[in-house]
């Protein structure tokens, strides 16, 4: 799990990310549940956290983020101004946005584009995707791109290299709690 963890989720875990969505399947991994247990008492120490935010009979969707960073983010003028549309409101803490998000992900007749906000996309950007689907759409990689193509082509590779980097880590058998709780 470490693994899937990291190569979906390294750039919200070294903090260049708000936060990373990650889907884990109930099939390959015994008790999802408890590793992320363990492995939120291991990085909870250096503000990782990694929490199952739906679930469904086949997988656990799970997002990993920094709370410190997510926090600061969601609470950005423009994000608080999207946000309140799908009938979020500003919160003081990261568990209050997190509580609205799984409630929409459980009881929206569709999925709640807006989670693009946790995860850092451009707020036109999310926009598009939720008004024009791929209409207008310039580039297409980590998200839907219809404006600002180069600035997202430069975040693209970013979040490459770091997700490059984190697993020859992981799969040289060094651990997350490893590679981040030891710096």
């Amino acid at each position: 799990m470490e693994k899937i963890i990291a190569y979906h989720c390294a750039p919200a875990l070294a903090g260049i990310k708000p936060s990373n969505l990650v889907s884990i399947s109930k099939e390959n991994t015994q008790d999802i549940a408890s590793e992320i247990e363990r492995l939120n008492k291991l990085l909870n120490c250096k503000d990782i956290y990694i929490e199952k935010i739906h679930e469904c009979t086949s997988r656990v969707l799970a997002i990993v983020y920094r709370k410190k960073v997510l926090l600061r983010h969601l609470k950005k003028a423009e994000s608080i101004k999207f946000l309140r549309k799908y009938g979020y409101r500003e919160a003081e803490k990261t568990e209050d946005f997190m509580e609205i998000l799984k409630y929409r992900l459980s009881n929206s007749p569709e999925f709640p584009h807006e989670i693009g906000v946790f995860l850092g996309y451009p707020i036109n950007d999310i926009y598009g995707f939720i008004h024009h689907k791929n209409e207008g759409c310039l580039l297409c990689g980590e998200w839907r791109v219809y404006q600002n193509a180069d600035e997202a082509k430069e975040l693209f590779r970013r979040f490459k290299f770091c997700r490059n980097a984190l697993l020859k880590r992981i799969e040289s058998g060094v651990t997350l709690a490893e590679v981040f709780c030891t710096i």
